[in-house]
This record gives C-alpha cells, structure tokens and sequence, in this order.
C-alpha cells in the first residue's frame, strides 16, 4: 500500500459555474476516523446528460480521470478502484471508455496509529482532474476536502449515507484476474501479427466487450469481439504500419466486460503473461 503525500495548503477555488458538466464530491465510508482503521475514499462524480468522463485507459483519444489524495501523515492509501467502464464515441470520431451519469472512484485507505485529541478532526482531501466531453471537451480540476472527527473511544462509525453508496459502487469492479470465482477461463496464441484471447464461459454470457489497459491497446490498438454465449473469440489487431516495432509487451490485459444471466452488466480482468516479442 502507497503512502499518501502529507496534506498541502488549499487552493483557491475554482470559479463557480451555472451548470458544470461534472460535479465532484470526496465521500468516505466512515464517519468517525479510529486509530490504525481501514477505510475507503473517493470521488462521486456525477456527469449532466450527454457528458462522459474517462476510464483508466482512455481509448483512442482523452485523458483519464486523475486523482491525489493528500492525507494526513501517516495515512497511507492503495491504488485507485475503477468501476467497470463503457464505450462511446469521442467528440474527434475515435472509440473513448469510461462513464456517463455517475462514477464513484475510490480506494482503500488506512489511518494513522496516532490518537486524537477530544474535539481533534483529520483534514482528508483530494485534487481530482478529469475531462469532460459531449460535442467538445472540457478540461476540469477540484480541490475537495472532508474533515472527520477522531475517535476517542476507539469506536468505528460509519458513515450511513455514503458506506452504502461506496458498497454498490465496490460491486461494479471488474473482477481480479486471479480471483477464484472468475467466469471463464482465458487462454491466449499469437495469430499472424496479433494475438487471440479465447474465454470459455462457465455460464452463459452476452454482450461481451474488451477494453484493453494501456499498455496492450498501444501495441493492439483495434480489437475484434466474436463468438457464442459460452465461448468468445477476441482478437487483438497490431495497426497496419508503426514506426516502434521494438515495442514488447509482457503480458495481455485489460477488463472484459459482460451481460450475466440474471441481466446484471459485470466485469472481470485478464492478465495473461506472454513469452515473446507481441509486435508486428
């Protein structure tokens, strides 16, 4: 787990808007913050109509939602947990991914062993940056903080409004690639210049889509999606011409993302390791 950079001045805020694109807003899942506790933070955004704001991978154009969690010392904070994403179109014609509507980002977080003086409260912010596009896009910051109290008691306190908001959002996270309870198996074989990523599907699955992380969409830039509820067929396309053909990649990954049969859109990871050169 990272160690969050101690907490800096505030800056001035942003100038208000009448009806901005996205709102954002620093939630927690607990109320009062206890000694050495385990706990999650995160941005809510919540777009207007039309709006979208970008996953971790962006796509073929954009920029994806950054967030830096300025804690108190001591604190320390993981990664960033990203909300399985969609696919749309960007304003420039290329494939984007990310979210329309609303998005939680958040992660995992613990705070320091310190106790706290009665009436004490820890300063907990964020400097989010986000994109935001419809017709246009529009570049976007905020500064946002939330101070809790600390506990004296040693009693944990959740927060009753935002630990459930946190707890769906924790639901739409794709699942971890080594997690024992992922819905099919995945293999991978090289296929002229490109790679195929097949799955075999426990149970049946619809509407199957790939969105690669970064490091594979820059080597597979295009991707073909086909197959049956039980088995799909992904095949992961190099462009036609490249300069870079040292580019390497260790392994193929990124989030599929699928209808189960019960309706629900879920997600898993891939991460399948590679043992040779994956450029043209």
């Amino acid at each position: 787990m990272a160690r969050a950079r101690p907490l800096a001045a505030a800056e001035p805020p942003e100038a208000p808007s009448d009806r901005p694109p996205v709102r954002a807003e620093l939630i927690s899942d607990i109320a009062i913050v206890q000694p050495g506790d385990a706990f999650r933070i995160g941005v809510l955004f919540t777009l207007e109509p039309g709006w979208h704001v970008h996953w971790a991978n962006p796509g073929g154009s954009g920029e994806p939602v950054a967030i830096d969690f300025r804690l108190p010392e001591r604190f320390e904070v993981g990664p960033l947990q990203w909300p399985v994403p969609v696919r749309f179109t960007q304003p420039d014609g290329r494939v984007g991914y990310g979210y329309r509507d609303e998005v939680l980002i958040y992660a995992e977080g613990r705070a320091s062993n310190r106790d706290v003086d009665d009436g004490e409260t820890w300063p907990l912010a964020a400097e989010a940056r986000w994109l935001a596009c419809a017709a246009e896009c529009a570049p976007d910051r905020a500064t946002l903080t939330l101070a809790l109290p600390g506990s004296i008691s040693g009693t944990r306190l959740v927060d009753l409004v935002n630990a459930p908001r946190i707890d769906a959002w924790a639901r739409r996270l794709p699942l971890p690639s080594g997690s024992a309870v992922l819905p099919f198996t995945a293999a991978s074989a090289p296929e002229a210049a490109g790679f195929v990523v097949s799955l075999s599907w426990r149970t049946p699955a619809a509407g199957v889509e790939w969105f690669p992380f970064e490091a594979t969409s820059a080597v597979f830039p295009t991707s073909d999606v086909g197959g049956s509820t039980r088995r799909t067929r992904i095949a992961l396309i190099p462009p036609a011409s490249r300069t870079d053909t040292g580019r390497t990649l260790a392994a193929i990954r990124g989030v599929v993302a699928y209808t189960d049969v019960a309706g629900e859109r879920r997600g898993a990871e891939v991460f399948l390791p590679l043992d040779r050169h994956a450029g043209p």
